[in-house]
């Protein structure tokens, strides 16, 4: 009786029902294993001997650019921000091994990409949960169809994770194919997260940027980017951010991970050559936090620096965390490529792209969903 007493005072008390909310809010963030840890001080020190970007308890852009998160600016949101009808999918149930010399992408909605090197199956940012977020009643929704199921997802040779935001890194997708992973390639501290969700410290291969590792024939060097990362808003930038450069020797493959324009692209071309394909974030731009995602002009800019012979963009058509209509980063690159002519893949979601066959994927699908 006392108990519904208590209840019902605190209800009655909008300033107590307010800080019962904050108190529920920081025991989550605290005790939830989908925020999971950050890095401890022992990590830490370890950091500041591998780099001088590692300051202050966070790694910091320094030799990019100064990165604020928010601007100042506002950007008036879209009436358009999410598609009227949910955006079906092509539907996978298996996934055969690719030929050894042949490479092909399938892109599964936002920044999750399947690559194949041959006999290699490698997992880009692996996220099939339907929401962004710590939990799966409230946050960014999809608007799009999952094309895979993750009962159904493959062996994975390798899983590669960008960065820690939710719509990168996942409990729920991670906790389900982790039994189907060889080996996972992270930046700095997103090792920290994966251990505390129970997958094996051997299987992780914890990187800074350039450094590399060779795994199931396929090298990955983890390659700069101008990002931010978080998953506690108290505890900003504790782990470090990246995009990756793959090569099996036949192809090269560049994934920027999130990032906003610097001169990263030129430098890649300069270390790495052109690559055959770029996976290019294009989406969930902003004013407002303009440094930290690329516009379709700097992502068509960046493209034209990496020389890639074929750009796959993603990051949009699945979820909402901007102002922008849901396509229209994809409107306006392929405008853009159409007037400097460089070569996009424009998949449908779920449909796997072979590179030997480039020109088959360039369908403007999104219009029949306007």
């Amino acid at each position: 009786m006392h108990i519904v007493k208590l209840v019902a005072l605190i209800l009655a008390c909008p300033v107590a029902l307010v800080l019962l909310v904050i108190v529920a809010a920081v025991c989550f963030l605290a005790f939830s294993p989908s925020v999971g840890p950050a890095p401890d001080k022992a990590a830490q020190d370890d950091y500041r001997k591998k780099t001088d970007l590692f300051y202050d308890g966070q790694f910091h852009n320094d030799k990019l650019a100064p990165t604020p998160l928010f601007t100042g600016e506002i950007q008036e949101p879209s009436p358009r921000r999410v598609p009227e009808q949910t955006l079906p999918a092509v539907k996978i149930t298996s996934f055969p091994r690719a030929e050894p010399g042949k490479l092909t992408a399938t892109w599964l909605g936002h920044a999750s990409v399947l690559l194949q090197f041959g006999a290699s199956n490698i997992f880009l940012d692996p996220m099939l949960s339907d929401r962004a977020s710590p939990l799966q009643f409230a946050g960014p929704k999809r608007f799009s169809e999952l094309p895979l199921a993750i009962e159904d997802v493959p062996e994975i040779d390798v899983a590669f994770i960008s960065h820690d935001h939710y719509d990168h890194l996942d409990l729920r997708t991670i906790k389900g194919i982790d039994a189907k992973v060889r080996a996972y390639v992270v930046p700095l501290g997103v090792d920290v997260i994966l251990r505390a969700w129970g997958v094996d410290g051997k299987k992780i291969h914890a990187l800074f940027w350039y450094e590399s590792v060779e795994l199931a024939g396929v090298t990955f060097t983890l390659t700069p980017a101008q990002h931010r990362t978080g998953r506690h808003p108290r505890k900003p930038n504790r782990t470090l951010w990246s995009g990756v450069h793959m090569t099996d020797g036949a192809h090269g493959v560049y994934y920027t991970g999130d990032t906003g324009y610097c001169g990263v692209f030129k430098e890649i071309r300069d270390r790495f050559g052109e690559v055959d394909l770029a996976i290019l974030q294009n989406g969930q731009y902003d004013r407002g936090w303009a440094k930290i995602h690329m516009f379709p002009d700097e992502s068509a800019q960046a493209i034209q620096e990496l020389g890639a012979k074929v750009t796959l963009p993603v990051h949009w058509a699945s979820f909402c965390i901007c102002n922008h209509a849901w396509d229209e980063p994809i409107i306006k690159l392929t405008e853009a490529a159409e007037r400097a002519g460089f070569a996009l893949a424009t998949p449908r979601i779920g449909e796997t792209v072979d590179y030997d066959e480039i020109e088959k994927y360039r369908e403007k699908w999104w219009r029949e969903y306007n």
